[in-house]
């Protein structure tokens, strides 16, 4: 006997072009499903949420566990400085995030910078962005993240928070891909605790989460997003970002020098400044307005390394060995220029810096300048070479020369260094974590005794 409701007719509605709610969460979807790494994947998420929703800064804040408990770290940000990324941290049930972390709930307000539960940032500026809207991401049975939207004016309706939980789901989406990809790609935490033991080239004890210098072509993926969102552009804008983001590194760098150089040998000061006519070079300069015009600034930048790099092998044998070292030095000032041309603001301050071969002055100087808590490099480096002698004019403790450190450590793991007893531990245990602090604190509390740092 036929089934009568097969006689029924069939409505079908497709959904095309020009919905845009249903076409912003698609997008998300897709960006949520994209191979590559997880703080791109967030921050693109983040920018497309900002878009669908005409929210000036949208956020998100990973939950992470501590040695004293969990906090929300925001780990992708539109709308806020480059530097909040990373820097910004919260325990859970601590201000109006950690709040909606705790309480599994979605939060709005009007006015959040008057609530009782506010935690203030004063260099994020939220006073422009008073309307709050925050969604817990759930995983589980617990947030594993909090969503945030800001805006300067209009509460949110109730259609939005609707719509916001909705756009908060290719969060959650992205985060658990890169769980299964953890999981299948390489051990947990726990099994991956360890004690690597190197080279002690920077006296100091410091706790921090890993952080890796980021690559051009990396750069030149979210430099390529922000290219398309801009649209048709003058070359002459093009250049003036790229100056304009090497004059800010070059503004920093030679914070740093004048704060270091008395504390240098007379070789290292001479070397110094050496490296400081590089900012002043005329073929450099030249470089970076031709090449600027192009539009994605890392490809760029690589272009200006590559043309540096290749400058020793034309030079005489006596000269290959100073040379390379300088082409080194250019090739990390111009990634750190197209950090900052992109947004990015690197290395982080409070982070262990993972360096595989070398630690050149360039980069010593900006992490100085950001404040990075402790370096650590897979290689041999000559502890007197002006890198390392820079790190210990700054405080920043180095151990070099450490085996299976880029097997061990993977992004955003807490690592210890030691610079004076060259040990690094990875994913240190929770006692091992109190008793660092302790000391710590013990130090400080002991006039006329040196702190670890």
């Amino acid at each position: 006997m036929t089934d009568p409701t097969t006689q029924l007719p069939l409505t079908v509605r497709v959904h095309g072009r020009g919905d845009a709610p249903l076409e912003g969460v698609l997008r998300l979807i897709e960006e949520a499903a994209r191979p590559r790494p997880l703080p791109e994947v967030l921050a693109a998420l983040c920018a497309e949420v900002s878009d669908i929703t005409g929210c000036e800064v949208v956020s998100l804040y990973l939950r992470e566990s501590e040695g004293e408990g969990d906090q929300l770290r925001m780990a992708a940000n539109v709308g806020f400085p480059a530097g909040a990324v990373h820097n910004v941290r919260l325990r859970v049930g601590e201000g109006i995030v950690g709040h909606v972390a705790e309480s599994l709930r979605p939060a709005t307000l009007e006015l959040a910078p008057t609530d009782p539960r506010f935690r203030a940032f004063p260099e994020l500026g939220e006073e422009r962005f008073p309307i709050f809207l925050a969604v817990p991401l759930l995983i589980g049975r617990r947030a594993e993240a909090v969503v945030v939207l800001q805006r300067a004016s209009g509460p949110f309706e109730e259609g939005e928070m609707v719509l916001a939980t909705a756009l908060a789901a290719p969060f959650a989406y992205a985060l658990e891909r890169a769980r299964v990809r953890r999981s299948e790609q390489a051990p947990s935490k726990e099994s991956r605790r360890a004690r690597l033991v190197g080279q002690a080239t920077s006296p100091g004890s410091e706790l921090g989460r890993v952080e890796t210098l980021p690559t051009f072509e990396g750069l030149a993926a979210i430099g390529g997003a922000q290219e398309a969102e801009r649209g048709d552009e003058p070359p002459a804008a093009r250049v003036a970002r790229v100056t304009a983001a090497f004059e800010g590194l070059a503004k920093e760098l030679a914070r740093v020098r004048r704060k270091v150089a008395p504390k240098l040998t007379p070789s290292h000061r001479d070397a110094l400044e050496s490296l400081a006519l590089l900012e002043s070079d005329s073929r450099f300069h030249d470089a970076l307005s031709d090449e600027g015009k192009e539009g994605n600034a890392a490809l760029a930048l690589r272009k200006i390394a590559r043309g540096y790099a290749q400058v020793p092998y034309r030079a005489p044998a006596g000269a290959q060995g100073w040379l390379l070292e300088r082409a080194e030095e250019v090739e990390e000032l111009c990634l750190l220029v197209a950090s900052r041309a992109v947004g990015e603001r690197v290395p982080s301050g409070h982070a262990v810096l993972l360096l595989p071969e070398r630690l050149g002055a360039i980069v010593a100087l900006a992490a100085a300048a950001h404040k990075v808590a402790a370096i650590a490099v897979g290689h041999h480096v000559d502890p007197e070479g002006l890198g390392p002698a820079i790190a210990r004019a700054s405080g920043i403790p180095v151990v070099a020369d450490v085996g299976g450190l880029f097997a061990w450590a993977r992004v955003g793991d807490v690592v210890l260094v030691d610079g004076t007893e060259g040990l690094v531990r990875v994913n240190p245990s929770g006692t091992q974590i109190t008793g660092f602090r302790q000391r710590g604190r013990e130090g400080k509390a002991s006039p006329g005794t040196e702190s670890e740092r």
